[in-house]
């Protein structure tokens, strides 16, 4: 055993009561139990089937995920598949969005022995990684059962690539028993060999995001009864920020709505009293809630899962959250898919080559903070011109990446 996955396991096992006491209190707030049960690699469903097992961590991946799904049934209609996810949210998307016969099940917690039942229930003839995920006791059990692993869409994060010495270590180790690394770009590419993983492995793909929209069903744009600018996928602060930036803007918002769609729905209570330190409740409207829409409202809070892409249709222009704080930013490729105007915060690292793709080509617009954020929102209500310019861009980037 190597020194890192030795302080690895060390860590896991001092760590151990906090993550079970995290873990109950997610299935408690989720009201699901079997998340609590088969994190711990226990009540799992006994497959004898040998399904094609793809993992999802959560929402965005399995977003993601779901053209390769409709492509996997297509081509192996016989093979059967299994998706996980770590979270209920993902769990709830997935009964939503796909077929009846993808079972889900909840990915167990990387320790030793929960790994171990997790693979034995499920037999899986090859698992598919989706992008980011390296789980070391995990990924050793899988090589020990000599099932094929392979990482899609394979992306690093600056925490993956900035981590501390040993940890990197432990990737190297973890990166050898991967069969083969997808990459989404030629950055993430030679990222995942300098890390450790060999360079006949590691194929670069393109970004499995351009690929298109739900293909199981066709999302209808949302209506309120209100054109409306949406804040897609927004974390805390950033609600503050936008509503703050909203008020200012009251005189030139021509009787929009702002949607505010959080990236975590489950934040709605926090959300609101935030915002009623700026805003009375009677203008505040909650999708989950069945809230009326009237004159007066000036804020929908969208916090369901499932319709951000049908927000992402209907809007006018979209801000794409966890860009206004130190977060990294979230995937601008669904809303320039749509050929929305887009703009965002400073914060990107996660997306890096898509942003750069969109600023150079003039088809989204970067701001530095909330005073620039509110310029902008400003220029495009007072200018609609000048965002459909951007739209227009944003479809000719869209066409030559979907083409390619």
């Amino acid at each position: 055993m190597s020194n890192g996955l030795f302080r690895y396991r060390l860590l896991l096992r001092l760590l151990a009561p906090l993550i079970l006491i995290f873990n109950a209190w997610q299935a408690a707030r989720s009201g699901e139990w079997r998340l609590f049960r088969q994190r711990l690699g226990t009540c799992l469903p006994q497959r004898t089937d040998a399904p094609l097992w793809l993992h999802a961590a959560s929402v965005g991946e399995l977003i993601a995920a779901q053209p390769l799904i409709a492509a996997l049934r297509e081509r192996f209609p016989h093979i059967s598949i299994v998706l996980t996810t770590v979270t209920s949210t993902g769990a709830m998307l997935a009964q939503q969005r796909l077929p009846a016969d993808v079972q889900h099940i909840y990915l167990p917690m990387d320790w030793p022995g929960a790994t171990q039942r997790f693979l034995y229930a499920v037999k899986p003839r090859a698992a598919l990684i989706m992008e980011t995920e390296l789980w070391p006791n995990l990924f050793a059990n899988i090589a020990q059962q000599n099932i094929p692993l392979i990482i899609v869409n394979g992306r690093l994060s600056s925490r993956s690539r900035n981590a501390a010495a040993w940890i990197k270590k432990l990737y190297a180790v973890t990166l050898k028993k991967v069969s083969a690394i997808l990459a989404r770009s030629a950055d993430d590419a030679n990222a995942y060999i300098q890390l450790g993983a060999t360079a006949e492995k590691v194929h670069l793909l393109g970004n499995i995001k351009w690929a298109g929209t739900n293909p199981f069903a066709e999302t209808q744009a949302i209506n309120p009864g209100r054109p409306y600018v949406l804040a897609a996928s927004t974390h805390d602060n950033e609600e503050q920020q936008l509503t703050h930036i909203w008020k200012k803007m009251a005189h030139q918002t021509q009787g929009r709505l702002l949607v505010i769609a959080p990236r975590h729905p489950q934040r709605r209570d926090t959300i609101l009293k935030q915002l009623h330190k700026q805003y009375s409740k009677q203008v505040i409207a909650v999708r989950s809630r069945g809230d009326t829409i009237n004159a007066n409202t000036q804020i929908y809070l969208a916090d369901t899962l499932g319709e951000l892409e049908g927000f992402m249709k209907g809007a006018d222009c979209i801000f794409m959250g966890g860009s206004l704080i130190p977060h990294g930013g979230h995937n601008i490729l669904e809303p320039a898919r749509l050929g929305k105007p887009i703009v965002f915060g400073p914060s990107m690292t996660n997306f890096a080559e898509e942003t750069q793709l969109l600023l150079q080509a003039g088809g989204a617009k970067q701001v530095t903070n909330e005073h620039t954020l509110c310029e902008t929102l400003s220029h495009w209500l007072a200018h609609p011109q000048t965002a459909s310019v951007l739209k227009g861009r944003t479809n000719i980037v869209r066409a030559r990446c979907c083409a390619g």
